[in-house]
């Protein structure tokens, strides 16, 4: 199958910390993978990398054949990204917020709105479109973070914890979205939840000190890494 994503021998320092060491590993065109660890494991500095937030020290990353040194502004085109961390602008609403980063990718103004609009229905956040973003409950903002990922239909989706902190109602609304609307994506998500990564994965990565310490399918993670289920127990202390 072809590779959509692929990193070869990817090193990351921050402040000579080793965030990252000789990552490497491929995301096939059009399946979810998902990457396992605990908390500054290396998870988000992945996806980081991927968007364009951050730059390696060492190593190759290619987006769709294209090398990420090389055609920055195409890969971006192409990206959605949702981080941990919401960062509406408060002065905004909540369908202002999202119009306009669709407008950033290139979307004409009343398209970017139409289309925020439907997404916000079928995420059953409509109702709280045309608040202020400190006049809504946080579960919701989150959820809205996803809708500003994918307002601009991006063919790969980079997903830094996206159910993190949320009930298993909320979960499953974003869940439902993507099983629905997204199954010809690409889509690379973090996560401290295995059930998550077992339902809603083709492949997983676990993710120890920097380093992948297994890589498959669950069936085969159960099978050839015993220690997997001590992974279970460290990082659901920290979901």
């Amino acid at each position: 199958m072809e590779a959509s994503i692929s990193l070869k021998s990817i090193s990351k320092k921050i402040n000579q910390k080793t965030l990252l060491a000789d990552l490497s590993f491929g995301v096939e065109k059009g399946t979810n993978f998902a990457i396992i660890g605990a908390n500054d494991s290396g998870k988000s500095t992945i996806l980081k990398l991927l968007c364009g937030l951050i730059y390696k020290d060492r190593g190759s990353i290619y987006i769709k054949g294209m090398d990420s040194g090389l055609h920055p502004i195409e890969i971006k085109s192409i990206i959605g990204y949702m981080p941990q961390k919401i960062d509406f602008d408060e002065d905004l609403t909540l369908i202002e917020n999202i119009t306009i980063y669709g407008e950033i990718y290139g979307l004409k103004a009343d398209v970017s709105y139409k289309s925020a609009i439907k997404i916000c229905e079928e995420l059953t956040i409509d109702t709280y479109v045309n608040n202020k973003i400190s006049n809504i409950p946080g579960s919701i903002l989150k959820i809205a973070m996803f809708a500003r990922a994918i307002i601009h239909n991006p063919e790969i989706l980079l997903l830094d914890e996206p159910t993190s902190n949320l009930d298993v109602q909320y979960r499953e609304i974003i869940w439902k979205y993507i099983d629905k609307y997204c199954n010809n994506k690409t889509i690379v998500y973090s996560t401290h939840n295995c059930n998550e990564a077992e339902y809603h994965s083709d492949r997983i990565a676990i993710l120890h000190e920097g380093t992948i310490k297994y890589i498959g399918n669950y069936d085969y993670l159960i099978e050839n890494a015993k220690g997997l289920s001590r992974y279970k127990i460290e990082i659901f202390i920290f979901d």
